[in-house]
C-alpha cells in the first residue's frame, strides 16, 4: 500500500484513535530505556560513582534504661561508685531528656551498652566526650555554624574548629569546652544557663591561645561607634559584668554629679550621638530670652544647680555696680521677666524719692550712693 494511500484511509479515521496510539508509543519508548538502559551503563567508559548517604545518628532514647536507673538516681550512685565523695559528679536531672540533645538518648554520644545491668558491662565502649573523640559526630547536624553572633555580639571560632575537624587535624578546642553537657540540661544559649567570662579566659590561659585575652574586640562586637579613639577596656571594667564602666575617661569633663550619670542617660544608645556638650542638651534652660547662652557663664556644673559661678569677672563683664549687698540679690532679683536694659541703672531697681530733682531717667543714683555702702549713707 502506498503511503498516499495509507493516509486518506487514515483521515477516514475517528479523531480519538490517537489517544490508543499515542500511549501505546508512550509506553514502547519507556520499555526500550528500561532494557537499553543497562547495557548503557556497562559500555560506558565513565565509572558513575554513587551519591553518598548522609550518616546518622544512633537514636537511642529507650535502649538505655539502665542508663537512667544509675545516673538518674543519686542514691544508685553512691552505692556503685568507687568514691562516693564524687558520685554527684555523674547525677544527671531527668530532666535532661527532654532538651534536644538529651531526647537522642545517652547512646548516641556515649556509647555503651544501656540495657546492661552490670556497672563494667554498662560502661564497655565508653565515650565520655564524644566532641573530643568523634567531632565530625556533631558537624551531622550542626555543619553550617556563624562566626559571628549579632544577637549575642559575640565573634566565635567556629570556623576555624570546623576546619580542623574536616581535615581530620588536631584541635586544642572541643564543643564541650564552650557549650559544656549539653545533653545533660546544660545549655548556655538558652539565657538561663550561661558560659561565665572566667571559663573563657581560663582557657584561653591554659592552651596558651594566640587570641590575646585582654583584648575585648577579638570576641565582642562593640555596639558604638567610638572604636576608633577607644577600646573596649578603656570603659568596661569587669569580665564578668559588661555594664561595669570606667567614667573617668570621658573625653569631656563630668564634674560633680554628672559623673554619676549612666551613659545611655545622656546619649542614645548606641552611637553615643545627639550631644553637643552644651547644657542644653539635658537640661531645660529656665531662661528663654537668652537663647543658647552657655550656662556655665553663670552656674558652676559641679555645684547645685541653683548657685551661679564664685566670681563674676572670671566668666563675664558683669554691672560694675555688682558689689556690696548686690552681691546677695538672686539673679532673677534684677534679671526679672520684663527686664531687658543691657546697660543698667540703679532707678531700674530702686524708686527715686520725691525729694529728689528730675526724674528717673535724669537721676544718676551713684553720684552720690556708693554701690557697696547702705543705700541711706
Amino acid at each position: 500500500m502506498s503511503p498516499r494511500l495509507w493516509l486518506r484511509r487514515m483521515r477516514q479515521w475517528p479523531r480519538w484513535t490517537i489517544i490508543p496510539i499515542g500511549l501505546a508509543l508512550a509506553g514502547f519508548a519507556i520499555l526500550l530505556g528500561l532494557v537499553l538502559e543497562p547495557a548503557g551503563y556497562a559500555l560506558s567508559p565513565t565509572l558513575i560513582e554513587p551519591t553518598p548517604t548522609l550518616p546518622a545518628i544512633t537514636y537511642s532514647q529507650g535502649v538505655d534504661t539502665a542508663c537512667e536507673d544509675c545516673h538518674f538516681s543519686q542514691d544508685a550512685l553512691q552505692a556503685s561508685a568507687a568514691d562516693p565523695s564524687t558520685a554527684s559528679d555523674y547525677y544527671i536531672d531527668p530532666e535532661s531528656r527532654t532538651t534536644a540533645h538529651g531526647r537522642l538518648g545517652c547512646l548516641a554520644c556515649h556509647g555503651g551498652d544501656g540495657m546492661a545491668q552490670d556497672k563494667e558491662a554498662a560502661h564497655q565502649g565508653l565515650v565520655p566526650d564524644m566532641t573530643a573523640e568523634n567531632p565530625q559526630t556533631c558537624l551531622i547536624c550542626h555543619e553550617d555554624l556563624p562566626d559571628e553572633m549579632p544577637h549575642d555580639r559575640l565573634r566565635v571560632p567556629h570556623g576555624q574548629i570546623i576546619d580542623h575537624i574536616e581535615k581530620g587535624e588536631p584541635c586544642g578546642v572541643h564543643c564541650s569546652d564552650c557549650h559544656g553537657g549539653v545533653g545533660h540540661g546544660f545549655d548556655p544559649l538558652s539565657g538561663e544557663e550561661y558560659c561565665s567570662m572566667t571559663v573563657c579566659l581560663d582557657c584561653h590561659q591554659e592552651q596558651n591561645l594566640e587570641v590575646q585575652i585582654t583584648d575585648c574586640d577579638a570576641c565582642h562586637i562593640g555596639p558604638h561607634d567610638v572604636a576608633v579613639s577607644l577600646t573596649c577596656n578603656d570603659c568596661h571594667t569587669s569580665t564578668e559584668t559588661w555594664k561595669e564602666v570606667a567614667l573617668g575617661i570621658h573625653p569631656v569633663e563630668l564634674p560633680g554629679a554628672h559623673g554619676q550619670v549612666p551613659c545611655f542617660q545622656c546619649h542614645q544608645y548606641p552611637d553615643f550621638k545627639g550631644l553637643n556638650n552644651v547644657c542644653t542638651d539635658c537640661h531645660v534652660s529656665g531662661h528663654t530670652e537668652w537663647g543658647d547662652h552657655d550656662c556655665s557663664t553663670c552656674h558652676d556644673p559641679g555645684a547645685t544647680w541653683d548657685l551661679v559661678a564664685n566670681t563674676w569677672d572670671e566668666h563675664i563683664e558683669h554691672w560694675d555696680q555688682y558689689k556690696g549687698a548686690h552681691l546677695k540679690v538672686s539673679c532673677d532679683g534684677c534679671h526679672f521677666e520684663t527686664y531687658t536694659d543691657l546697660d543698667p541703672n540703679c532707678s531700674t531697681c530702686h524708686a527715686v524719692p520725691e525729694s529728689h530733682e528730675g526724674t528717673r531717667s535724669e537721676v544718676e543714683c551713684t553720684n552720690c550712693h556708693q554701690a557697696d555702702q547702705p543705700w541711706t549713707e
